[in-house]
């Protein structure tokens, strides 16, 4: 009777050890996605800042070259 509950403890054991395994690597990845979609809102703004300073250089320098022609 003894024997045969310690190898069902094992047994859970096992299957509990594989569980955690599965759920922390599933936590890495869910992490590294998490970093991705922060990081692309970060890149998406610093294009748009570039857009609008580029927009803004040319339109100065329109405006400059207009002047002295």
């Amino acid at each position: 009777m003894a024997e045969r509950t310690i190898s069902e403890i094992l047994e859970a054991l096992a299957r509990i050890e594989t569980n955690v395994k599965t759920i922390a690597e599933n936590g890495a990845d869910h992490e590294a996605r998490i970093r991705e979609l922060e990081q692309k809102s970060g890149r998406r703004m610093e294009a748009l800042t570039l857009a609008i300073l580029s927009a803004i250089a040319v339109g100065v320098t329109g405006y400059l070259i207009g002047k002295l022609f």
